[in-house]
């Protein structure tokens, strides 16, 4: 049976100034009006327990925008690898959320696995908070993305005004958990109060919800290739690209480099990439296999709903709804476009 313990609002003070002198502590914080993100933790910090959502998503701490790679010597002759792992802890992961960063997980571990990802992730204890509210884009409770079973450290649900069940998914968790004093064992009552508090979060999502079961995503966008819905949409891109940058699956980058101005030195970086943008898909020769916005636009979609479906069984978005709020031309929104291609479908999934 897994370890459960009851952690009392009044002890997390001392917990986050234990942890903060071993490493970077993020916790969620109110950043403006009706936007939350992950802060740095201090001791005036507000922690933000009901937020919806972090406006960036937490993969940013172990793909970040921007990472040297190789740094090197024009003149020497010499370069050398760079592997920056900063030990960090992020508390107040939502589920969706901790899904996302399992799916990056096996992505970055398959294949020739990605030193730089991997060397972040063994540095990075994740501490998973259930939401108590949920932000009117988001549809995470239909697509099977409410709950997660592995890729924690800690999994904490508020219980009570002051209380939270604590369930332990590692031993470095457990050993972070004990450094204010011996905690209490959860009971049976405490147990049942955050199944409930769960199943209250749930409920929440019925609000936003696709029409049909979400394994037939796959399905329904392979009859769906010359769908009228994509142009509907794709007129109206901006190839701007903000849906790439706040989903917290896209791994897409691109790699480049710098020297400075005396071509002494320089180095080797990868920045995020997307596919809505134009030069995405632009090749030797200025050729483009995606040179239209209708083009790009679907392959979001099918990378989202069936290719990953097809690599890893799971859909490619985590109903999130950061690109619903992000989109400047209000046309990312997941939920929408799946169930408009359902209902084309004739309902037959």
């Amino acid at each position: 049976m897994t370890t459960t313990y009851t952690v009392f609002q009044e002890q997390l003070p001392e917990l986050f100034r234990q942890w903060s002198r071993e490493c970077a502590l993020y916790v969620p914080a109110r950043a403006a009006e009706g936007f939350y993100d992950f802060r740095p933790w201090h001791e005036h910090l507000e922690v933000a327990w009901e937020y919806d959502v972090a406006y960036n998503s937490p993969k940013r701490y172990l793909l970040p925008p921007r990472e040297t790679l190789i740094r090197y010597d024009l003149a020497a002759y010499t370069a050398e690898p760079v592997f920056e792992a900063p030990a960090q802890i992020l508390f107040g992961v939502h589920p969706y959320d901790l899904k996302a960063l399992n799916q990056l997980d096996q992505i970055m571990e398959g294949g020739s696995p990605d030193q730089n990802y991997m060397r972040r992730r063994e540095a990075t204890l994740i501490m998973a908070l259930d939401p108590l509210t949920v932000s009117p884009t988001a549809f995470w409770g239909s697509i099977g993305a409410d709950k997660v079973n592995h890729g924690y450290d800690l999994y904490w649900t508020k219980i009570g005004p002051a209380s939270f069940l604590v369930q332990v998914g590692s031993a470095r968790g457990e050993e972070l958990l004990r450094r204010a004093g011996e905690p209490m064992k959860a009971t049976a009552a405490d147990r049942e109060a955050a199944r409930r508090a769960k199943l209250r979060a749930l409920s929440l999502t019925r609000a936003n919800a696709l029409k049909y079961n979400w394994e037939e995503t796959p399905r329904i966008l392979g009859r769906s290739w010359d769908s009228p819905i994509w142009r509907k949409y794709a007129v109206m891109c901006l190839a701007c690209g903000s849906c790439n940058l706040v989903c917290p699956t896209c791994y897409c980058f691109d790699i480049r480099e710098e020297a400075d101005d005396r071509l002494e030195k320089g180095e080797r970086f990868r920045a995020w990439d997307g596919c809505m943008l134009e030069s995405f898909a632009r090749v030797a020769g200025n050729h483009n296999f995606r040179p239209k916005a209708l083009d790009r636009y679907r392959h979001r979609y099918f990378r989202k709903g069936k290719y990953i479906y097809d690599k890893l069984g799971e859909l490619g978005c985590v109903g999130c709804g950061r690109c619903v709020r992000a989109c400047t031309a209000g046309i990312a929104n997941p939920l929408a476009v799946f169930n408009e291609l359902w209902e084309e479908s004739g309902n037959e999934y």
